[in-house]
């Protein structure tokens, strides 16, 4: 068993931090550098933009099938593999010379990517003394904001500098360090519980897990609604100078971060019971959007302060699996890791879509008015939960981990 101290930085939090920022990195750079990809292709915006579609797409479909079908392997030594999987997509991609196999192997990296974050998620319990794990959960998350706005950025400008090759080649060196480091500092010996796919699916047949994947989905929705549209918003709803949006962007990704920290301090007092809370000011935040539009200072205020509450469902609704599968389906530990994850980026799809239709049909104004129904319908969930569950987020720790 390894040594967990009180603290939350120990070396190997520091580590899965680090990886998730990488994957944040790469599943986000493709935006910040989409026109340069398609001028050195010579295909259309519209057309490079499929990228990132079809990214999201594979790591949702892919994820759970993969984090099921590798669920016998011992967790430390799948890491490592799917990171050298993950290198070499990232690699493929530095050095590709048409859109096809650029798109070829960034279905490669999707499916890998969403295998490494549900499995870093796992190690929660195994870096860090059970009142700390809430806090590592969350941190995890906040590696993919800090992602956007320091990985993302850097990205962007190395490529107008280098070009977009060398953004790939950056995190397949990146990538090698933080492997090394996850080598060095996560716990090696795990003890496997042979299952097979029929067991490991018994999980996704419960209800309490069917309800509890509609609760990150309808909240990524809810907020991508207006997120997607949030450049657009700043320019034509509350006329920012083009000069601003980028402090604004980064005021907002700094808001994110906050959301995800305070997400972990929510996790550690029984944080499911106190999502409702969550979703009820959510709603009453978007609903008033199209108001608060009306004085700059207002709308500012309601967006900073939708990018704090955005990321509040993350660490509890993934302790909430956790716990689930480790008390009833033990041998589905990794698989229920996945969940969130892949909840989240169907979210993220049915968001832009949504936000679309009423940017279409609609207009900019009334993006907070529709995504109060994705964030309401989470509400709903969350209640009905809370009054059919006994043990409601009821965190059970068990002497031995399950890896």
């Amino acid at each position: 068993m390894m040594y967990k101290k009180n603290h939350i930085f120990t070396p190997s939090v520091i580590a899965l931090i680090l990886l998730s920022f990488i994957l944040g990195t790469s599943e986000f750079i493709v935006i910040g550098i989409l026109p340069d990809i398609s001028r050195d292709l010579s295909v259309s915006l519209s057309v490079a933009g499929t990228i990132v579609s079809i990214f999201a797409l594979t790591y949702a479909v892919g994820t759970p099938i993969v984090t099921a079908c590798t669920s016998n392997i011992n967790r430390y030594k799948l890491l490592l593999l799917m990171n050298i999987i993950f290198i070499l997509g990232n690699f493929i991609s530095a050095v590709t010379p048409s859109y096809s196999l650029l798109v070829i192997s960034r279905i490669l990296t999707a499916v890998v990517s969403g295998t490494i974050i549900s499995l870093s998620m796992t190690f929660s319990s195994d870096v860090a003394i059970p009142e700390n794990r809430g806090k590592v959960v969350a941190w995890i998350f906040s590696g993919f904001s800090i992602a956007s706005i320091v990985g993302v950025p850097a990205g962007t400008f190395m490529s107008h500098l280098l070009g977009w090759h060398s953004v790939f080649f950056a995190i397949c060196l990146v990538s090698g360090f933080v492997t090394f480091f996850l080598a060095r500092s996560l716990p090696k010996q795990c003890v496997s519980q042979k299952s097979n796919m029929m067991q490991q699916l018994l999980l996704i047949k419960d209800r309490r897990i069917q309800l509890g994947f509609l609760i990150p989905m309808f909240g990524a929705a809810a907020t991508y609604v207006f997120y997607t549209y949030l450049t657009p918003i700043f320019e034509t709803k509350l006329n920012i100078d083009q000069k601003y949006i980028g402090i604004l962007l980064l005021v907002f990704g700094i808001c994110s971060i906050v959301s995800n920290l305070i997400s972990g301090k929510i996790a550690a007092s029984n944080g499911m019971k106190k999502l409702h809370l969550v979703f009820i000011l959510q709603t009453i935040l978007l609903v008033l959007l199209p108001i608060s539009f009306l004085f700059v200072p207002a709308g500012l205020s309601d967006i900073f302060a939708l990018g704090v509450v955005m990321y509040l469902m993350n660490s509890p609704v993934q302790i909430y699996f956790l716990d689930t599968a480790t008390f009833y389906y033990p041998v589905s530990v990794n698989l229920a890791s996945s969940i969130s994850p892949v909840a989240f980026n169907f979210g993220i799809s049915l968001g832009s879509l949504t936000g679309s239709f009423v940017v279409a049909h609609v207009g900019f104004t009334y993006l907070g008015v529709f995504g109060a129904f994705f964030s309401f319908a989470a509400f709903l969930i969350i209640y009905y939960l809370k009054k059919r569950t006994k043990n409601f987020s009821s965190i059970y720790y068990k002497k031995e981990s399950i890896c």
